[in-house]
């Protein structure tokens, strides 16, 4: 029998960056998809004592703005999604296809995928869920949130806040120390 094993690419990018910048961790899947808000599993064993992380991890495919006087080249959109209290991190992902300088000439072949994650601690995760709003009634909760972003991988929250604000604090590379010392 060949072994056969499918995971979302989500899971996949968090999980391989993940494991080459974490030291001493192992990144676990699930193989039962039946655990509400485990997607990830970190672990490392510390002081004769076993620790771990739980991540969920959420997607969105990239929007690419047609507009020369947009704000952003990139768009992440994300449904408003319940916390889970058993989830230690969240990280949203998105993967975009670089433009390359000259967008006329541009072949297949030319084509550079890049990912851009931004993760959150659960209690931010709430905080931040509790401030989605919609910009023309602050009073009423938005049923999404958005991102824009360019190249610099500067990002901004663009939908679900009344203006927008820059959330480059959250992007998984200023965050990986910790979550290397947030283990319980």
């Amino acid at each position: 029998m060949q072994p056969i094993f499918t995971m979302q690419y989500g899971e996949f990018a968090v999980a391989d960056y993940l494991s080459k910048k974490l030291r001493s961790t192992s990144v676990f899947i699930p193989a039962s998809a039946q655990e509400k808000g485990i997607d990830l599993l970190l672990y490392r064993y510390d002081h004769e004592c076993n620790k771990t992380n739980t991540i969920q991890v959420k997607m969105s495919r990239t929007y690419y703005s047609e507009k020369e006087t947009a704000e952003f080249p990139y768009y992440l959109w994300f449904n408003r999604f319940p916390i889970q209290p058993n989830a230690n991190w969240y990280v949203l992902v998105g993967i975009y296809a670089k433009r390359p300088a000259d967008v006329k000439n541009a072949k297949a072949d030319s084509t550079i995928w890049d990912t851009i994650m931004l993760a959150f601690t659960n209690k931010e995760m709430a905080a931040f869920m509790a401030e989605v709003k919609q910009k023309k009634d602050p009073s009423k909760d938005d049923r999404m949130f958005g991102f824009g972003f360019d190249d610099s991988k500067m990002i901004y929250q663009t939908r679900g806040y009344i203006n927008n604000r820059n959330m480059s604090q959250y992007l998984i590379e200023n965050r990986i120390e910790e979550i290397q010392h947030s283990f319980i």
